[in-house]
């Protein structure tokens, strides 16, 4: 007898699992019978749909995704607080950036919900003007990915790998970039502002026109970076290896340069 399609199956990702049950553990009238909920008037009608969506994978997160733009507050809210975990975060980012930054938008005052996207592999994907701003980013691979105008202001990088990823204009002010790798990554007139970017490797990188005033350096790697024209104002670059880096332009007014390798392989007092 041929499967129904419409039935949840053993294998289905389940997303949402923290919230409770609405119309207990049944499945009524399958998938159809969830749309028929969605394009119910009553409020009730589409949060009980909301609670047997989750149940139907793929096509039941595309309902969600349609429940961000419902007319009654507290169904988007609701519709916000499926994605809870990094496991229901990531499948709704790959469905692309217009989509996650709605769910930024429609979210972002909904307490207790944060962005946790640690460890996640993300390397090539095409994250152009994403919000990642506030989002746990420890340990993801982004190498190679295209993060152009993003913003991930006070994001949390740590130890993450940004190897030759495009980061043109991206915003990271206040973000902590601590131990992550930006080998070869473009960062051009990308702000990172009050960042800290300790023992992080920025060998090769470009940094040309990049706000770096007031960002902690300490131990970075700067070898044969490009920082033309960049802004070091009030930065700290203590300990930090410059060793070939093109300082033609930069900026760096009351910068504390304490035992910095700079350009010239001379130890700066």
């Amino acid at each position: 007898m041929p499967e129904n399609s419409d039935r949840p199956k053993d294998s289905d990702a389940v997303l949402g699992g923290q919230i409770s049950p609405l119309l207990g553990s049944a499945v009524l009238g399958g998938l159809p019978g969830v749309k028929q909920r969605f394009a119910s008037n009553a409020v009730e009608q589409r949060i009980a749909a909301l609670n047997e969506a989750v149940k139907y994978g793929d096509a039941g997160l595309e309902l969600i995704i349609q429940a961000l733009d419902d007319r009654a507050k507290q169904v988007r809210d609701i519709a916000c607080l499926v994605f809870r975990t990094r496991v229901e975060q990531l499948a709704l980012l790959e469905k692309g950036v217009a989509i996650w930054n709605k769910w930024r938008a429609h979210c972002r005052n909904l307490e207790g919900l944060d962005v946790d996207l640690s460890g996640v592999k993300l390397s090539g994907a095409n994250l152009t003007q994403a919000n990642l701003s506030r989002a746990n980013l420890t340990q993801a691979k982004f190498i190679g990915a295209n993060l152009t105008q993003a913003n991930l202001t006070q994001a949390k990088f740590i130890g993450a790998n940004l190897t030759q990823a495009n980061l043109t204009q991206a915003k990271f002010i206040g973000a902590n970039l601590t131990q992550a790798k930006f080998i070869g990554a473009n960062l051009d007139s990308a702000n990172l502002s009050g960042a800290d970017l300790s023992w992080t490797n920025l060998s090769g990188a470009n940094l040309s026109k990049a706000n770096l005033s007031g960002a902690e350096f300490i131990g970075a790697n700067v070898i044969d970076a490009n920082v033309d024209s960049a802004n070091f104002s009030g930065a700290d670059l203590s300990w930090t290896n410059l060793s070939g880096a093109n300082l033609s332009k930069a900026n760096l007014s009351g910068a504390k340069l304490q035992r910095a390798i700079m350009p010239d392989g001379t130890v700066h007092n």
